[in-house]
């Protein structure tokens, strides 16, 4: 059986089919941050990261509603991700006493990403 679990503000979608294994939860898209100031005179495109804080709170969110999972701790994630469609990064999360990580798979350019379930 398949579960696909979406979540988007304060809802949360679920749904099942038996065919396919079932694709990771996702977080709802995190603002980026910008590293460079936009202006209307610049031709330049801005570079878009991801707000770590914001992401590590996305991911408990995650593990802790989606995941069930309980003992979840601290959860640290790399500064200056690029938002950029299909880019993987991991963090680091600490469950019940013991050092995990989980992968983050961006989506989609608004900041939308989907969390692997924990690994040693």
């Amino acid at each position: 059986m398949r579960t696909a679990v979406v979540v988007t503000g304060a809802a949360l979608l679920l749904s099942a089919c038996d065919s396919a294994p079932p694709p990771a939860p996702s977080a709802p898209p995190v603002p980026p941050a910008t590293s460079t100031p936009a202006s209307t005179k610049s031709l330049t495109p801005v570079r878009r990261v991801f707000d770590p804080v914001r992401v590590q709170d996305g991911v408990r969110r995650v593990l802790t509603e989606s995941y069930l999972l309980t003992g979840v701790g601290d959860v640290s994630c790399p500064a200056g991700e690029d938002v950029v469609t299909g880019r993987v990064f991991e963090c680091t999360v600490d469950i019940a006493g013991e050092k995990k990580k989980v992968t983050i798979t961006v989506r989609d350019a608004d900041g939308g990403y989907e969390v692997s379930q924990p690994e040693p």
